[in-house]
This record gives C-alpha cells, sequence and structure tokens, in this order.
C-alpha cells in the first residue's frame, strides 16, 4: 500500500486475504512445505551437528521472511520475492523451464536474507562452545509454542473485536432495558447447539453406532454440556461487569456479538483439543483444518497488527508484506512444534519416545481457547472505552480528510490564480480604445 493512498486508510481483511492469495507469492506455500519437512528430518537425525543444522535452518528461515516483509519497498527485494511474469510466446518447454526458474528465483529474497543469520547460528552452535548450548536453544524454540499459542489467542480476539466494533459504532449510545437474562439465553442456546453439531460431524458422525459404548453414543449432549459450563462459568465470574455493559444500547450489541463469536472460537478450539489429545492419528481432515487455523489467525494476526500499528503511524504491516509476515510465523511455529516434536527422545535418551505432534498441537490449542477467555473475561464491562475511543478516531480521521480536501482546494484555487496572473504578464495585450483616444488623436 501506497504510503499516499493509505496514510489514512489501514488495510482492511480483504487487502489482506488478496494479498495472500496472491498468484505471485504462492511459491512460498512450496518453500514452506519443502523447507519445514527437510529440517525436521534434519532435526529429529541423531546427529548433534544436524540436529544444530535444523535449529538454525528454522531461525535462520524465519528471520529471512521477516527481513523480506520489512525490505518489501525495495525492488530488488520485491523482483525476488515474487514469480516474476513468464515471456510471451514460448513453447512448451520452454515455459516449463522458466516456470520453474521464476519460482526458484522468486526464493532468492527470504534465502538469502536468512543466510547470514542462519551460518552464525549453525556455526555457534557447531562450535566447541556452542555444542552444549545445543539443547537449550531448542527448548527456547520449543518454548515459543506457547507464545505463538498465546498470540494467536490474542490476534483472534482482536480481529473480532475490530469487526465487530465498525458495526457497533453506528449503533447510539444510549441507555436501555437490561435484557441481559434473554441474551444470555440466545447465547447458551447457540452455543450448545454449535458444540453438539461440530462434535457429531467431526468425531462421533462417522462412526458405527453398534460399537459404541453409551457414554460415545451421549458423546455429543455430554460435549454440549461443557461447552454450556464454560460459558457458564464465564457469565457467572463476570456478572457485575456484564451488568454495566447491558445499560448502553451499543455496548450491550457489542457485548453480545462479540462474545458469541468469541465463545464460538473457544469451542472450537476445545474440541480441537480434545480431538488431537484422544486421537494421535494425523488424517488429512486434521491437516486441512490445522492449515485453515494457521490462515485465519495469519489473517487475524496482520489484520490486527495493521490496523493498532496504523493508528500509532507505524506502518510495518501492511497489506503488501502480510504474505511474509505469515510465512514467518509459519515457519518459527512448525519450528517450535518440530522442537517439542524431539525434544522429548534427546532429554530422555530415548526412554520416553518422543512427544506427538497431534497431542503437541492439542495443547497449543487449550493454550489459545484460555487466552480468548481470558481476554473476554477481562474486558467485559469496559466495552464502553472501546465503542467511545473508536468514535473519536473516526471524528479524527473525518477532521482530517475535511483538512486535507480544504488544503487541496485551496492549491488548486491559488493554481487557477496563478495561471491566470501568468496569462496576464505573459501576453502583451493593448489597453482598449477609448473615446478619449480619438480626441487625442485629434
Amino acid at each position: 500500500m501506497d504510503d499516499s493512498e493509505g496514510t489514512h486508510t489501514p488495510p482492511t481483511v480483504s487487502d489482506v486475504i488478496r494479498n495472500l492469495l496472491d498468484p505471485t507469492t504462492l511459491p512460498h506455500v512450496i518453500l514452506l512445505g519443502i523447507s519445514g519437512l527437510a529440517l525436521f528430518l534434519v532435526s529429529n537425525s541423531e546427529s548433534d551437528t544436524l540436529f544444530a543444522i535444523g535449529i538454525a535452518g528454522y531461525l535462520g528461515l524465519a528471520c529471512g521472511y521477516a527481513l523480506t516483509a520489512w525490505m518489501q519497498e525495495m525492488e530488488v527485494v520485491h523482483r525476488f520475492s515474487h514469480f516474476q511474469p513468464l515471456p510471451p510466446e514460448t513453447s512448451v518447454a520452454e515455459k516449463i523451464f522458466f516456470f520453474c526458474i521464476r519460482i526458484v528465483s522468486s526464493w532468492i529474497a527470504p534465502l538469502l536474507l536468512g543466510l547470514i543469520p542462519f551460518a552464525m547460528v549453525a556455526m555457534f552452535l557447531s562450535s566447541d562452545s556452542g555444542q552444549d548450548q545445543v539443547i537449550y536453544w531448542a527448548m527456547g524454540m520449543a518454548g515459543l509454542f506457547v507464545v505463538w499459542s498465546l498470540a494467536q489467542g490474542r490476534a483472534l480476539a482482536t480481529s473480532l473485536r475490530i469487526f465487530v466494533e465498525g458495526r457497533a459504532v453506528r449503533i447510539a449510545s444510549i441507555e436501555r432495558n437490561s435484557r441481559r437474562l434473554t441474551s444470555t439465553t440466545i447465547h447458551m442456546g447457540i452455543i450448545g447447539a454449535f458444540a453438539t453439531v461440530m462434535y457429531w460431524l467431526l468425531v462421533s458422525g462417522a462412526k458405527d453406532t453398534s460399537e459404541m459404548s453409551i457414554v460415545e453414543k451421549m458423546g455429543p449432549i455430554l460435549f454440549g454440556l461443557v461447552a454450556i459450563g464454560v460459558q457458564s462459568l464465564l457469565f457467572w465470574y463476570t456478572t457485575e461487569r456484564r451488568v454495566k455493559d447491558s445499560k448502553r444500547k451499543d455496548t450491550a450489541a457489542f457485548g453480545f456479538s462479540w462474545g458469541l463469536f468469541m465463545q464460538l472460537f473457544v469451542t472450537w478450539h476445545l474440541l480441537s483439543a480434545y480431538r488431537r489429545i484422544v486421537n494421535e492419528q494425523w488424517a488429512i481432515l486434521e491437516t486441512i483444518e490445522e492449515f485453515v487455523l494457521m490462515v485465519v489467525t495469519v489473517v487475524a494476526a496482520i489484520w490486527s497488527l495493521a490496523n493498532g500499528t496504523h493508528q500509532r503511524g507505524f506502518k510495518l504491516f501492511n497489506d503488501k508484506n502480510a504474505v511474509f509476515w505469515g510465512l514467518s510465523f509459519g515457519v518459527a511455529y512448525s519450528g517450535s512444534i518440530a522442537m517439542i516434536s524431539v525434544l522429548g527422545s534427546r532429554l530422555t535418551d530415548g526412554a520416553l519416545g518422543t512427544i506427538g505432534m497431534s497431542a503437541t498441537i492439542g495443547i497449543g490449542h487449550i493454550i489459545t481457547a484460555g487466552t480468548m477467555m481470558w481476554i473476554h473475561a477481562w474486558r467485559i464491562g469496559q466495552l464502553d472505552q472501546w465503542l467511545d475511543s473508536a468514535r473519536e478516531e473516526i471524528e479524527d480521521d473525518e477532521e482530517e480528510l475535511d483538512d486535507e480536501l480544504a488544503e487541496e482546494n485551496l492549491e488548486q484555487d491559488g493554481d487557477e490564480t496563478a495561471d491566470v496572473e501568468i496569462l496576464d504578464e505573459d501576453l502583451d495585450i493593448p489597453d482598449p480604445i477609448t473615446e478619449d483616444d480619438f480626441f487625442d488623436l485629434d
């Protein structure tokens, strides 16, 4: 987004999604898959040197994509991080050749920018003094998984807030009669129905009922009751603050919509955590689900960061570099999961085996759900501050826009006046002839 175009308007969700789906950056998805698998195999080897190289590879590639995002305004970085159009009027063989060349050339920027941090980390961890630190570096990367899960919950909560807030500011901030019991009942009913249906679709719907126990048959209803119980605890804990939010029409509507979206995501994360922990088998459905969740998280994170930093005049995150920040997050996220998966065997010399990747991701879902629950509980009772602040920002933006339009109009008027003056100066127009002139001629 150019400064001239994005000085007062932060990127929208459609801008971020359009950038993520841009065909010129899709080759990086291939690189992410290849590098993720290769680095995991290297890290999971019994060689300490290869283990160090795997750690350095994850860190280097994550830094490379972060630097690519940061330096995206540079022409050379932009050129060698995007798939360039194929030359016209070429044969099929030439198109295949150029297609492969252009894919590889689009990887040059992140790979070269990540080469220096990769080399520095690899040389240090392979040295005599660094070999004793390899496990600690791996533990640090594994610990980042908690940070990513917390950030995932915060990004989803913030993006949902921005989405609902943009509509709630249009509602009048007037006093209203509280209907908290009705809204709570509707909220609970939607959450319970969503939890029951999703459990049946994703867990028990495809199983043969004749081979299921009574508890398994009652699974959808039991999970629906658990989801309702979680929401009941939240509502009980925040009763007094919810009364405050229900006194205004705009905060009541905001609280209901934002809270409902939040708790739908919490319920989904809890169900995903249960499925990952109970079942260690990794199928295509789970892979697609996690991929979709990562895409949603990247969009939410970039959008919320772009909006937040835009208000402070800081344009580090925008629609043009969103895909590269997302790829940097994806590399670091996959690296943390890989370290968790191999550390169990290394720290115990194989006695405990490896921690299953499915269970690891399940724990991440629990952390994300807990983060969203905590943010929801913390912000209840303060929704009026969000809405009032959003209205002030809209008014400030409108005033700035009016000032800019006024300045542009003044400049245009000044230009027109200057043009007239220049025209009068350049053209040698004689004075008009009057009757006095005729008398002077006599």
